[in-house]
């Protein structure tokens, strides 16, 4: 046992020797970009990097990196979906995400945890990234399905994030406040009732937060339920889009607190 545990510090002490030359090509491609404008190729490719830090921050236990990587995904799936971003500050902030994986990554080479003053930064550059007053996190394996959710949603103005299993999903969730889980009920991992059900039980789901599960199947009544239920049928869209309506409607009326 003592082997192995000497075998995995010696390996995430190598990556961590390594990380700042991954961080410094992530860099280099964001600035090309500044340079020249956008370029599908080097935007998909800064993209892999970043997805790949992601993954191996993980593996080696390194959290604040994943969570740093996770909205740094979702500016540069913006940017690849509307190029036009990079005219307007999308590369700005992007540098301000290395700058903060800068930092992580010589907090976690001296040994020590990220403070409270980095994970505020990480949530100023979150609030920085979308001017958007609603936000959903979606855990659906059918593309059509999360198609029509997101396209839905867009009509909200809502920012919208994919998970892309249960698991991961509820990292997102412990780390990050969104106003909607939307969730199918078979996810790889963690299904959806297990997914509402831990995020329930962990005490950190805010009360705003509300649940959406999509399900063909009828619900147990012993289990752990969601705020809402769409059946995938053909009247989804409809139904999804009546119960965004209740849900931010009466987010409008209650009063601050």
């Amino acid at each position: 046992m003592d082997q192995v545990k000497a075998m995995l510090a010696s390996l995430r002490e190598n990556y961590l020797r390594d990380l700042p030359g991954h961080i410094d090509e992530i860099e280099q491609i964001l600035l090309e970009l500044e340079r020249e404008g956008f370029e599908l190729s080097m935007c998909r490719e800064l993209y892999r990097q970043v997805h790949t830090l992601k993954g191996s921050g993980g593996t080696y236990g390194l959290d604040f990196l994943s969570d740093i990587c996770h909205p740094f995904e979702d500016l540069l799936s913006a940017i690849i979906e509307t190029p036009m971003l990079t005219k307007q500050g999308a590369i700005e902030l992007g540098l301000k995400y290395v700058d903060l994986m800068r930092k992580t990554c010589f907090v976690y080479s001296m040994d020590s945890e990220p403070s409270a003053d980095l994970k505020l930064n990480l949530h100023a550059l979150r609030q920085t990234a979308t001017k958007n007053s609603h936000s959903a996190l979606i855990v659906e394996g059918s593309e059509v399905v999360l198609g029509m959710i997101k396209d839905a949603l867009k009509d909200y103005g809502c920012r919208v994030e994919v998970a892309r299993d249960g698991y991961a999903a509820l990292g997102r969730m412990l780390s990050e406040p969104f106003d909607l889980l939307i969730t199918g009920l078979e996810n790889k991992r963690l299904n959806g009732l297990a997914l509402i059900s831990a995020v329930q039980k962990s005490g950190s789901r805010s009360g705003k937060t509300k649940t959406i599960l999509l399900t063909t199947n009828p619900l147990t009544s012993n289990a752990d339920l969601p705020d809402y239920v769409v059946r995938k049928n053909a009247e989804l869209k409809v139904h999804f889009r009546q119960i965004v309506d209740e849900i931010f409607l009466n987010a409008k009326k209650a009063p601050p607190p």
